[in-house]
């Protein structure tokens, strides 16, 4: 099966690093483009890159099920739940970057898209925290759900950087497709596998300086399948904690009621600045140190990478 899953990894890769020049170029010519507001000279790149990745996961995700079925005659019914949730993910990005959607908006279509993920894990009512366990019963099948629409939202809260999103979404995978195999619980591996030879071949483009930007087709897809794969191996307190800078992220917008950017100020030299209320992470690293922007991302994915590090190894010496 690792095998299958290297070459699903594989296709997945390819077919995303292949769709993205050609998005890049029809992007904009058709106007789809924003500011990249911690650049002095504020250049226009072209957005919704998000749907490049989307097209390489399903990619992946069809190569291991067919060449699966072939092999071993495996169908993995399994898939469907998650499938839907993160395709109603990606549909919501899309109309997001499209027309701007309202918050309320946002939550509502990809919780119901997730319901069936909830029907999934119904019989899995039991969620660990770190001195105490709870046994939700019935109403699992509205706590799972709940769980991918916060983890879609939180993946796009960190934003704003040059491949900030997408680096962060391949270490919190990266960390996953780890305890997944260490556990041997593989159903979440045919979600984590693709996503990140996606991610990784969109990171090529989306690195600083960017070439394309990702939007919420990536960002709310991203993480929705994240969510998904830690529900479906029983992973899902370890995943909601790996969301923690996000959650953070989260707090600090809701001090202004979601209106603040995470930009800062540029200067000729490419250091950037911030002298307002602080509302995210970001403002934070900028207040405190002198940090152009590749050093302000690297900073973050530190951070990420330093808590996955702690997290994978409680959670495998403390098994």
């Amino acid at each position: 099966m690792l095998e299958i899953l290297i070459i699903a990894l594989i296709v997945s890769f390819l077919t995303t690093i292949l769709t993205v020049p050609w998005l890049i170029q029809k992007l904009t010519e058709k106007g789809f483009v924003g500011v990249d507001q911690n650049k002095f000279q504020k250049p226009t790149i072209p957005e919704m890159g998000g749907l490049a990745v989307v097209i390489g996961f399903i990619a992946g995700v069809s190569t291991f099920l067919v060449i699966n079925k072939i092999l071993n005659g495996d169908e993995f019914p399994i898939l469907a739940a998650p499938l839907l949730a993160v395709v109603g993910a990606a549909l919501t990005g899309i109309m997001d970057d499209l027309f701007g959607l309202r918050q309320r908006i946002k939550a509502v279509i990809p919780f119901l898209f997730a319901i069936p993920i909830g029907v999934y894990v119904m019989d899995k009512t039991q969620l660990s925290f770190i001195f105490f366990t709870v046994d939700f019963g019935v109403f699992m099948v509205l706590i799972a759900p709940f769980g991918v629409t916060c983890a879609a939202n939180a993946g796009n809260m960190l934003e704003g950087f040059n491949g900030l999103g997408t680096g962060l979404g391949i270490i919190i995978t990266i960390t996953l497709i780890a305890l997944s195999m260490f556990f041997d619980v593989t159903d979440s591996l045919l979600l984590l596998f693709p996503l990140l030879g996606a991610l990784i071949a969109f990171l090529w483009f989306n690195r600083f300086p960017a070439k394309i930007f990702p939007g919420d087709t990536l960002t709310l897809f991203m993480g929705a399948t994240v969510a998904c794969a830690a529900i479906m191996v029983d992973l899902k307190t370890i995943g909601a904690i790996l969301f923690i800078p996000m959650i953070i992220e989260f707090f600090l917008k809701l001090r202004g009621h979601f209106r603040g950017e995470n930009y800062g100020t540029p200067d000729k030299d490419g250091n950037l600045s911030y002298d307002k209320r602080i509302e995210s992470l970001t403002h934070i690293i900028m207040k405190r140190r002198k940090v152009n922007e590749k050093q302000l991302v690297w900073i973050i994915w530190g951070i990420e990478g330093l808590l996955c590090v702690v997290v994978a190894s409680l959670t495998i010496f403390g098994s």
